[in-house]
């Protein structure tokens, strides 16, 4: 079964309104191996949305409408239906009863334009709405299936969950499969070189293998249909496999795994403990790195330093940045008494700056004893495009990945 969904809203559009009807629709279809090739969003407006349930037609055989079921004018989504069908609507009894009861049990009384929603198109089966005015609507028309439902989030979830689930599970019957994603993590490559590397993988049709670039990171996820949750499983294990034998030395994690976790692994495994000093980044990569499983036992300390470098426990360096940022690394471990201080700094704002290129040169230090291995002290200058905070985050996961990294110090 082929699935288009299809959310109808003018506040969608202009961003007023998070849509988070749509993730949670797209698991429960991945959950019973329904494809998804397409999601539209339209706006509140009848022809609009008829057109694109047309377009949906030609492309699904099941169609997932949601929002528009209000009692408003702009509410059109029955209309917009009947209209690409080329059906009526007709009054629902049984629809009625479920607008009038929301009403009764409160004590209130109806409008009269409440009766729009008991509405239905034609030969179309209603859906209980409980806990709202919006019943819900199936149609089985010409080989394909329409369903309406509701918009308001805790609506929408009550009948995909009790009753457009059980009825799509009776549909599929024997033929039900599942979908399963499993998301393998890499850091310090970049997306085109994982490309290049992974080469004939990334054209494989199940599973199928599909990159993303996150904050100095890169995410492969790799997605499996089968007949049973097991079989998706050892799929998506199996292409895992081959790309670990390939970017291997890149992977820090997979599913639910930070690099901050990552990083953090890497410290307890070798019984480092560790401080950060933060000069521009607020406190952002000790939040990370605290939030990491069994940060007590090796997290010391966090220093977090305002603009005012005169208030500095060091004095900037007159050279480059980076002899600043090493010298703030080397204050903050002896300061803490940890094996190693990461710090994070930029270029001081001089108003010289060309404004219009979106960025700052952030400047990242760690100081490390003997212990830890290595050279005792490491430096590097990044230039970082983006916002403030593009920089902010961005910086923080450089930081993360020189930690992680430090499990092949010698």
């Amino acid at each position: 079964m082929r699935a288009e969904i299809i959310f109808t809203g003018t506040e969608l559009l202009l961003g007023h309104t998070l849509n988070t009807n749509a993730p949670y629709l797209q698991q429960v279809l991945a959950s019973l191996g329904i494809d998804l090739y397409y999601q539209v969003t339209a706006g509140d407006n009848r022809e609009r949305l008829a057109r694109a349930i047309t377009q949906a037609r030609e492309r699904a055989n099941l169609i997932i409408i949601g929002g528009g079921l209000g009692p408003t004018e702009d509410d059109v989504s029955r209309e917009a239906l009947a209209d690409s069908l080329g059906i009526s609507l007709q009054m629902s009894e049984e629809a009625l009863q479920v607008v009038r009861r929301f009403f009764d049990e409160r004590g209130l009384s109806m409008s009269e334009n409440n009766l729009k929603q008991a509405l239905v198109p034609e030969g179309g089966i209603v859906l209980d709405n409980p806990i709202g005015t919006a019943p819900g609507v199936i149609l089985e028309h010409e080989g394909k299936t329409y369903l309406l439902l509701p918009g308001p989030p805790s609506e929408f979830r009550l009948m995909v969950d009790r009753q457009v689930t059980p009825y799509l599970l009776q549909k599929l019957g024997a033929q039900r499969q599942v979908i399963r994603s499993r998301v393998v993590k890499l850091c310090g490559i970049g997306e085109s070189t994982v490309d290049q590397q992974l080469g004939e993988l990334l054209h494989s049709a199940n599973p199928t293998v599909a990159p993303t670039a996150k904050y100095a990171e890169v995410h492969l996820r790799i997605t499996a249909k089968a007949d049973s949750p097991e079989e998706a499983r050892r799929i998506n294990a199996a292409m895992e496999e081959k790309i670990r034998r390939r970017l291997g030395k890149y992977i820090f994690g997979a599913d639910e795994e930070t690099l901050a976790g990552a990083a953090g692994r890497v410290f307890l495994e070798r019984g480092l403990t560790l401080a950060t000093v933060e000069t521009f980044t607020g406190g952002l990569l000790a939040h990370r790195l605290t939030g990491a499983p069994g940060a007590g036992s090796f997290f010391k300390f966090g220093y977090v330093l305002g603009e005012n470098r005169r208030n500095w426990p060091v004095a900037p360096s007159a050279g480059s940045g980076k002899e600043t940022a090493e010298q703030l690394a080397a204050w903050g471990r002896s300061a803490a008494g940890a094996d190693v201080c990461v710090a994070i700094t930029k270029q001081a704002e001089d108003g010289k700056q060309e404004k219009s290129l979106p960025g700052a040169t952030v400047y990242l230090a760690t100081r490390l004893d003997e212990r830890a291995g290595g050279r005792q002290s490491r430096s590097g200058e990044f230039y970082i495009w983006g916002g403030p905070l593009d920089v902010q985050e961005r910086a923080v996961q450089v930081a993360l990945a020189l930690l992680w990294r430090m499990k092949d110090a010698k």
